[in-house]
């Protein structure tokens, strides 16, 4: 029992060996795809969030839950 596992270990160690390389090769290949994938959500998360920000405002028509006005609006005295 002792001699199969030394040789499950070795047929481990030689597909380490043989898949490091190729996993090496496709992190370089997709790496490139990566940076231009990232600059183009950071571009157009620029881009968008201002527009965003006003379709917002259109469509909750300024609406805003945290000023709750509960002491009511303040009213000027009219002295006449």
């Amino acid at each position: 029992m002792n001699a199969y596992y030394e040789e499950r270990q070795v047929g481990k160690g030689v597909m380490g060996l043989l898949l490091g390389p190729i996993a090496g090769l496709l992190y370089v290949i997709c790496l490139p795809f990566v940076a231009v994938a990232t600059v183009v959500v950071l571009v157009a998360r620029k881009v968008a969030d201002p527009v965003i920000g006003i379709v917002k405002n259109l469509a909750l028509f300024g609406w805003r839950p945290l000023e709750a006005y509960l002491s009511g609006k303040k009213r000027k005295n009219r002295k006449g």
